[in-house]
């Protein structure tokens, strides 16, 4: 669980961190939402 205070700004990501984050998604029956819910980022940005 991740805990903001203060203002939210954009999280900085990495080259490396969004292909990862793609690449499980074209594993066989992953669900996008699962995938989203574990790197704590919206659906809509996947």
């Amino acid at each position: 669980m991740e805990i903001i205070t203060g203002v939210e700004r954009r999280r900085p990501w990495r080259a490396e961190e969004k292909l990862r984050i793609l690449a499980e998604l074209n594993q066989p029956g992953v669900k996008l939402s699962e995938v989203a819910r574990r790197h704590d980022v919206s659906r809509g940005l996947l």
